[in-house]
């Protein structure tokens, strides 16, 4: 089964349970009595709740059909020493509807912040959401946030007046006897020429040996560029926002047994509408099947399209919530997914009074 198989990928690293949960909050509650004896300006908090509820109504031979529903709670803490430097320490704790633990997965956040005017740099374990939200379901499926929420690694990005990229590692395995060491390397950014645009992703995922590899184990390599070419016509209709891109798909695989590289290719329209909460967004591809082992499992057809109609109920400062329904037509057939997505969001900053 292709999502069992998925979820395996996504899930290839054992995480501790309660132990976990128990060493997590034993290091906020020393990091913030570490922060006494420094000299930190201010203690920053945050405090993030992430809901989903998916449920996918497939009908396609590379995917299956299944419900995910569960809640995602990340409370960090942070020491800003200036403006520029921040320390952060937190949590991320997955529970899932109907499981009878008290957290299915217990991460660690551990990282280091940067924030200059133009160069914004993370280092450590960080949320995913922070830094690749937006990016394609064609190289990353949507799963990822749901099960696999943090990056341990490094995020760069420059801002400037056109235009903005990054460069970003996640280091997704640690190499054990018996696992593999995997990483990915990659960067994404967006070019403005007035109404224009390009926007690029791409990565090379590294799927190396374990310590004490098996016969026939041999290295792969898995890549992806992703660019679109859109036209912003937000300025000239009474959408809050229009826009149209249209662009093309070329992954590389390569397994170092036979060094022969595989290079499909295909081409991506796209069209996003919003209007007062409302939506639409229509995604087609036509070209050759790809092999990405991130990517959603459609683009592994030759002919997919997929149509989105969204909903924002809840749109506040702090808090989010979005209801879709999408339409998914492959292999001569329609299918459904329905599904609601919750962000809450606090943060305070206050001086160190010590």
């Amino acid at each position: 089964m292709v999502e069992k198989k998925r979820r395996d990928i996504f899930d290839n690293t054992k995480y501790c349970r309660c132990g976990g949960c128990l060493t997590s909050w034993g290091f906020l509650f020393f990091f913030l009595l570490l922060a006494n004896t420094l000299n930190a300006q201010y203690f920053d908090w945050r405090f993030k709740f992430y809901g989903f509820a998916d449920n996918r109504e497939y009908k396609s031979e590379v995917q299956v059909p299944q419900t995910i529903f569960g809640t995602q709670f990340s409370p960090e803490l942070g020491l800003k020493f200036d403006s520029l430097h921040t320390v952060s320490l937190g949590v991320n704790a997955l529970f899932e509807f109907g499981s009878n633990k008290f957290a299915d997965k217990v991460l660690p956040l551990m990282y280091y912040q940067f924030d200059g005017d133009k160069f914004k740099f993370k280092f450590g374990s960080f949320s995913r959401h922070n830094v690749l939200a937006n990016s394609p379901e064609a190289i990353y499926y949507d799963s990822l946030y749901y099960f696999r929420p943090i990056i341990n690694g490094f995020h760069w990005k420059y801002y400037g007046n056109l235009f903005s990229q990054s460069v970003y590692l996640d280091w997704t395995s640690r190499q054990t006897e018996a696992r593999r060491e995997t990483f990915i390397m990659g960067g994404h950014g967006k070019y403005h020429f007035g109404n224009l645009f390009i926007f690029n992703h791409m990565y090379m995922y590294h799927y190396a040996k374990s310590a004490d590899p098996v016969p026939n184990e041999f290295i792969r390599d898995n890549g992806v560029l992703y660019i679109l070419l859109g036209y912003n016509t937000t300025s000239i209709t009474p959408f809050d926002s229009l826009s149209i891109s249209i662009g093309g798909i070329q992954s590389y695989e390569r397994s170092r047994n036979d060094m022969i590289w595989h290079t499909p290719y295909g081409f991506v329209v796209e069209v996003i509408a919003q209007y007062k909460g409302f939506g639409i967004r229509n995604i087609l591809y036509n070209g050759q099947g790809h092999n990405l082992d991130w990517g959603d499992p459609f683009y592994r057809l030759k002919r997919y399209n997929r149509l989105d109609f969204f909903f924002t109920p809840l749109c506040y400062p702090r808090v989010k919530g979005r209801f879709g329904i999408s339409m998914h037509f492959a292999e001569g057939k329609i299918s459904h997914q329905q599904q609601f997505l919750l962000n809450i969001n606090f943060n305070s900053t206050r001086p160190n009074k010590n």
